[in-house]
């Protein structure tokens, strides 16, 4: 079972699992049953899409030296199998989403995330800039949540979604394409990050300032959107009535744009610690969330479910990682 679990990456499921359950309860929704159902669902998104990319990008990662030993790419999973896989976790969310949270233009914006998420898996080695298509995507799955609740989408639930998109804008526009730039430029392949005039000389990433200004405006946005939940009021920086939210929220931050400058500025020879600043970015910033709601997620569905999440968004990662990969714990990336 262990290459099954390392096709899907179970160690990334919470941020699309979480996605939509976010959005539903920005949008007033803390049924139980209705966040449970969204949050299979958004799991089931987490399975097609890495499994539909590795079915799409099966040439090019055989080339790689880093993923060809993942297990489609070396045949121990056959392409039959990972189709199945993606077109039952579509087929199940299309099913569950019937059942249980329809309305109609909830399944509209359903079918529209996996059509845009589709398009990048297809895309992405073809044309620049497709990492906007994915986060998309996502944006578009986070308002499939909001909509399950109501057809009118509030400004929270809609903030919620923007976060959503800038988490995945940066997470492959900038950490993931970053890593490969040696590896895309052989292949002849335009990512962003070359677009934007990095390369490699030497074995060593040259980065021009306009990228690093343009990475960095990407994740302080990524920030701030956040801190208009609490200009609007509708979540709180103080917990029976001690500032811990705020404290959280400015030293998650801090990490966060120190991570940025090391995955900026970490060279290619060391591409486990990349991998290292990549995964805790990724975390940090999906952590950042349920941080800011704190105050709102108590209030709504009481302290231990909230913390039962933050805990669950902490462990989960590490425990799937020592899992997988041993000690090292580094994936196929």
């Amino acid at each position: 079972m262990k290459k099954y679990f390392i096709l899907i990456r179970p160690y990334g499921m919470l941020f699309l699992g979480f996605t939509p359950v976010f959005t539903a309860i920005a949008n007033g929704k803390f049924s139980f049953t209705h966040l449970s159902i969204l949050f299979i669902i958004g799991l089931l998104m987490h399975i097609f899409t890495f499994v539909q990319n590795d079915y799409y990008d099966v040439k090019i990662d055989s080339k790689s030296e880093y993923v060809s030993n993942r297990p489609f790419v070396t045949g121990e999973i056959s392409s039959k199998k990972v189709i199945t896989i993606f077109l039952l976790s579509f087929i199940s969310s299309i099913v569950l989403c019937i059942l249980f949270v329809f309305t109609i233009y909830s399944f509209i914006m359903l079918i529209l995330s996996f059509l845009f998420i589709s398009l990048y898996n297809k895309y992405s080695k073809q044309f620049s800039g497709m990492e906007y298509i994915l986060s998309l995507g996502v944006f578009s799955f986070g308002l499939f949540g909001a909509l399950t609740v109501s057809n009118n989408i509030t400004n929270f639930a809609l903030i919620v979604s923007t976060f959503g998109f800038l988490q995945w804008l940066f997470s492959v526009g900038i950490s993931a394409n970053l890593k490969d730039v040696k590896f895309d430029s052989k292949q002849n392949i335009k990512t962003t990050p070359i677009i934007f005039g990095v390369k490699v000389v030497d074995n060593k990433l040259k980065i021009p300032s306009i990228f690093k200004i343009y990475a960095f405006s990407i994740k302080i946005i990524h920030i701030l959107i956040l801190t208009l939940l609490y200009i609007y009021e509708y979540t709180h920086l103080y917990i029976y009535k001690l500032p811990i939210v705020g404290i959280l929220f400015i030293i998650i931050s801090i990490i966060l744009l120190i991570l940025t400058e090391k995955i900026l500025t970490t060279q290619l020879i060391k591409r486990d610690k990349i991998l290292i600043y990549i995964g805790l970015q990724e975390g940090l910033a999906l952590l950042l969330l349920p941080i800011t709601l704190m105050q709102y997620l108590i209030e709504n569905i009481n302290l231990i479910p909230t913390m039962i999440i933050i805990l669950l968004l902490i462990l989960w990662p590490i425990f799937c990682f020592r899992t997988l990969f041993g000690k090292k714990m580094i994936p196929l990336e």
